[in-house]
């Protein structure tokens, strides 16, 4: 999905639900993607590679979704590489105030805007050499630490940057509360929840969170976030998996066990 399309949502109020790829398999994009508005590729915490990452961007663009890719450092080379890979948007980890998010501006915005290195394979395949005019990826800075959430409104400002996702494990773990910490009923972490939201309305910019289940879903949109996370690979794996084992050992625990003389004729059962 072409990142005007994306920001032509938001700008009309939409609420964009996506899910996060950990595991680098394009597969699990074709098979549980296509009534969803975004993938968020994870090449910070998650297992991709560059090439695995780009096969999961194509994957997104064939079916018509979006593709937000998680970069793994703000370092310019890495920006500019991850760029390249044509993706609906980049996600930056760890933004903490306004000189890093203009520097990643810089990194990520062809002149004037910025200094982005011209010539990347990908985006001149698909859009000829004249690729830089094109709108550049939606570019959305993680909110992590509480510095970053006193600086939020400043970074919003930065021109270039088009949305704030805020991060509230980290923050959680920033304030020394346990990850598990209920994020509703955690006063520091619904303020800066909040101030993130404002922040990034007042400067006409857009905000995102992740919120997996309907109880924190709908208080986020209330706050204002649009660019929503609604669950991982991960834990729908993990989930399904444990729900169907539960439906199938209540089964084996009303089940008798073989008694002695059916084992005994069973070949391989000692």
């Amino acid at each position: 999905m072409q990142p005007s399309a994306i920001r032509q949502r938001l700008a009309n109020g939409e609420q964009l639900l996506g899910f996060c790829q950990c595991y680098p398999a394009a597969g699990i994009i074709e098979c549980i993607a296509c009534d969803w508005d975004f993938v968020w590729i994870d090449c910070q915490h998650g297992q991709f590679s560059y090439d695995r990452a780009l096969e999961a961007v194509r994957t997104a663009d064939s079916l018509g979704i979006g593709s937000l890719v998680r970069v793994p450092s703000r370092e310019p080379g890495v920006l500019g590489q991850y760029a390249d890979l044509a993706c609906s948007g980049l996600m930056v980890p760890v933004v903490n105030n306004s000189r890093q998010a203009e520097e990643i501006v810089d990194a990520t915005r062809f002149p004037p805007v910025g200094n982005r290195s011209y010539g990347g394979r990908r985006p001149i395949d698909l859009m000829g050499r004249d690729y830089y005019r094109n709108d550049p990826p939606l570019l959305v800075c993680q909110i992590e630490t509480r510095e970053a959430a006193e600086h939020a409104p400043e970074i919003a400002a930065v021109d270039g940057v088009d949305a704030l996702l805020i991060g509230t494990d980290d923050l959680k773990m920033q304030l020394g509360l346990s990850v598990n910490s209920p994020t509703l009923e955690t006063e520091p972490i619904v303020e800066a929840m909040e101030r993130v939201a404002s922040a990034a309305r007042a400067a006409g910019k857009f905000a995102g969170c992740v919120a997996p289940s309907p109880d924190l879903l709908e208080p986020c949109v209330a706050m204002g976030y649009q660019l929503l996370i609604g669950g991982s690979d991960v834990s729908f794996l993990r989930s399904a998996a444990s729900a169907q084992l539960k439906r199938l050992r209540q089964v084996l625990a009303r089940s008798p066990r073989l008694d002695e003389d059916v084992r005994s004729e069973c070949p391989g059962v000692h």
